[in-house]
């Protein structure tokens, strides 16, 4: 298998493009260059005011739990020479501690065999070196976006105990820093006590996570094959996940050590009798309930004339291992060849294992495989290459789930349309994954629950591929899947994959039913290109008309534009950047109360936009143009900002563009908003402004150089023009 294939994006954002990897968006508005040349300056220490010090940051929940006990905070000793890494990183330098954080944990060491993945998390030139001034910062993924957190190296310790995570050697921080900050990220240290391991590898990869029931419908030889071609593949990890001693099943992996582990593991042999697991959390075999383990690698052995299949486990407590078959302490390994048993056999109190596949099966309930692209599941000799695409939407208020009887819900339920191909039907495996995500502030809404949602996958008449039109329900031919298992939905992620016929597909995201507008973004993966589309896109209209302008704005009739234009232009009637900058700040800001002022470059940036002579200025006509357009603009801001916060989000951005005019498609919004939206993903009113005037600019040039209304035939010389 191809390791490197990744699923084709077309409409993905570049590498300079603000909440990327390369250049991730900064979380809670804090710059770690800017706060680190500040405090080495004036050699101070850097204290994160917006992650304290204190039990707010803890949570209620742990302060109710740990309230007989001492916290303290404490930062690494410089005389004991704390490193962020020492020999490297290892799935054992990690020891869980005294939280239920190994849904973290585990995901996490699965990470350590990846070095670009812990690269895209954990940016290089930091360390305790002469530039230390207390401040560190890693990257998470959300909702789309790349996300850069500073914290600072407080860490806190309940009885003089770590709270989190337990490095291994006593003087490296990498994971204690890491998971304060994924912490931080989160809203507090109690949001890493239990969780859900596919959420912590899409936070720490940006990928897909699908979750796999080991006793499913899959056949066992087709589920192994999967698992061997995921550890295959160096961009895939995976993690695993036992049951209740009963046997139930709960969503959610909540075990931890608390106060009963050891110290100093890291590389090293422990005798297996020194370490003992409580029995209330004992399965009777070594293994732990309700617990998140690593998935490592797979292997096949000869044994007695056949072939066994072994799996490799870690434990995230960094002790505790299988004590049945194919264990560290096993007689059978003396019957495997020499050559096999000194590549495999480790006799070593770490946390690490090996399982025979028939053990694996009974005694771990589900399996959770992360990576950028589902290339795991090509069984078959599958089409190697897999496309993604991805939508940007919001649930309306008012929307409530439903089946799809419900005339309502279908109509106001945002609908996705897919293609299944002929040459796109496997025999085996899958050929269609969907992923459907709620934003983080969701949560909020819904009084600290994730929201109820679901979809539903409805085969429908091709022809609705080409109209591109919404559907209603009489357009159903049959319902294919509605939805995930019921008892798990309330949570901020779902995701599948599906084994469909050639056909035409409705795809219809859905939440219980709210009073409030609720974003979400669709991942979908094809094994086709340009097989997913969204119905129901805004229609052209003519682009822009001014409009009648609102009485209480200051208004560019004859006396008012001419005396504002020479109050203005300082450069022989002519605007430069400067002179726009002061104009909107002084003009269009007046009487609104907002913390964001317009800069040079956003005042360069409209500029260009009204200036077709790339002359670097604005004559009369041409500014007389740009104080109409932004009227206009500011109007349709107070109709869609119904909240008076000065920002938009991505819905009300979305109606804006459409009441304006705009041709503009919702993977092209999307970039938009990528580009300008803040750190609670919404649009401050300068920068929707600056949106809108570029948008008003390209759709102008656009029209000057078509033929045929449909595309421009440009010299590299006026393209060049036009860029600049």
């Amino acid at each position: 298998m191809n390791s490197s294939r990744t699923p084709e994006q077309p409409e993905s954002p570049e590498h300079s493009m603000i909440g990327t990897v390369k250049l991730p968006k900064m979380f809670k508005g804090q710059d770690y260059e800017t706060l680190l040349e500040t405090h080495l300056k004036k050699c101070m220490l850097f204290e994160d005011e917006t992650f304290p010090a204190n039990m707010k940051s803890i949570g209620p929940r742990l302060e109710e739990e740990f309230r007989s006990c001492e916290i303290k905070w404490r930062r690494p000793k410089l005389d004991d020479c704390p490193q962020l890494f020492v020999e490297g990183i290892s799935l054992f330098d990690i020891i869980q501690s005294q939280l239920g954080n190994c849904w973290v944990l585990s995901v996490l060491g699965a990470l350590t065999f990846n070095e670009r993945l812990l690269k895209n998390i954990i940016p290089s030139n930091q360390d305790f070196n002469k530039h230390y001034a207390g401040i560190f910062h890693f990257r998470f993924w959300s909702f789309g976006d790349w996300w850069d957190v500073v914290v600072d190296d407080r860490l806190p310790f309940i009885n003089g105990k770590y709270l989190s995570v337990q490095p291994s050697t006593v003087n490296e921080f990498w994971p204690c820093l890491l998971e304060k900050a994924y912490a931080k990220f989160l809203g507090s240290y109690q949001n890493l006590h239990f969780g859900v391991p596919a959420e912590a590898f899409l936070n720490l990869t940006g990928g897909i996570a699908l979750t796999f029931e080991l006793k499913s419908d899959i056949q066992q030889s087709e589920l192994f094959h999967m698992i061997h071609n995921a550890g295959q593949d160096p961009q895939t990890v995976m993690i695993c996940t036992t049951r209740m001693k009963d046997g139930s099943a709960r969503s959610r992996s909540i075990s931890y050590p608390s106060l009963y582990y050891h110290q100093d593991v890291r590389r090293s042999s422990v005798p297996v009798t020194m370490l003992k697991i409580p029995e209330k959390v004992h399965l009777g075999n070594g293994l732990v309930e309700r617990h998140a383990y690593t998935l490592v690698s797979t292997e096949q052995v000869h044994f007695r004339s056949k072939t066994v299949c072994l799996i490799r486990i870690w434990n995230p407590w960094g002790y505790g291992e299988w004590t049945g078959p194919w264990s560290d302490i096993c007689p059978l390994w003396r019957e495997v060849s020499e050559g096999e048993r000194k590549r495999l056999y480790r006799l070593r109190e770490d946390g690490q294992f090996w399982i025979c596949w028939e053990d694996f099966l009974q005694h771990f309930f589900k399996l959770v495989i992360c990576s950028h692209s589902p290339n795991f599941l090509d069984w078959d000799h599958q089409p190697n290459k897999w496309y993604r695409r991805i939508f940007r939407d919001t649930w309306p208020k008012g929307v409530q789930k439903g089946n799809n009887a419900n005339e309502d819900f279908v109509f106001k339920t945002p609908q996705y349309l897919i293609k299944v191909n002929d040459c796109d039907v496997v025999k085996s495996g899958f050929n269609v994954v969907v992923s459907l995500m709620q934003r983080p502030s969701n949560r909020h809404k819904f009084n600290g629950d994730w929201p109820a949602i679901d979809f539903q996958i409805i085969e429908v008449d091709p022809k609705f591929f080409i109209l591109k039109e919404k559907m209603s329900r009489s357009h159903f031919s049959k319902e294919i899947l509605s939805g995930m298992d019921r008892s798990v939905r309330n949570k901020r992620d779902l995701a599948s994959q599906f084994k469909l016929a050639a056909g035409t597909y409705l795809i219809l995201p859905c939440i219980e039913k709210t009073d409030q507008e609720f974003p979400f973004l669709l991942q979908i993966f094809l094994k086709s290109k340009d097989c997913a589309i969204q119905l129901g896109s805004p229609q052209h209209v003519e682009v822009y008309n001014s409009g009648p302008l609102p009485a209480n704005y200051l208004r560019p009739d004859n006396v008012t534009f001419e005396q504002t234009f020479r109050k203005y232009a300082t450069q022989e009637n002519k605007m430069s950047v400067r002179d726009l900058r002061r104009f909107l700040n002084e003009v269009i800001l007046k009487d609104l109360n907002y913390p964001k002022s317009f800069s040079n470059e956003s005042s360069r940036l409209m500029l260009v936009s009204m200036d077709p002579t790339g002359a670097g200025s604005l004559a009369a006509d041409n500014f007389g143009k740009l104080w109409h357009c932004v009227t206009r603009f500011k109007d349709l801001f107070w109709e869609f900002d119904l909240d008076r916060c000065g920002s938009l989000d991505s819905h009300e951005f979305q109606k804006a563009v459409d009441s304006a005019g705009f041709q503009v498609s919702r993977n092209q919004l999307d970039h938009m908003i990528l580009l300008y939206e803040n750190s609670e993903q919404k649009m401050h009113f300068t920068d929707y402004l600056v949106c809108m005037v570029r948008l008003k600019g390209i759709t102008d040039a656009f029209k000057l150089y078509t033929t045929d209304g449909k595309g421009v035939n440009l010299s590299h010389e006026k393209m060049m023009q036009l860029m600049i």
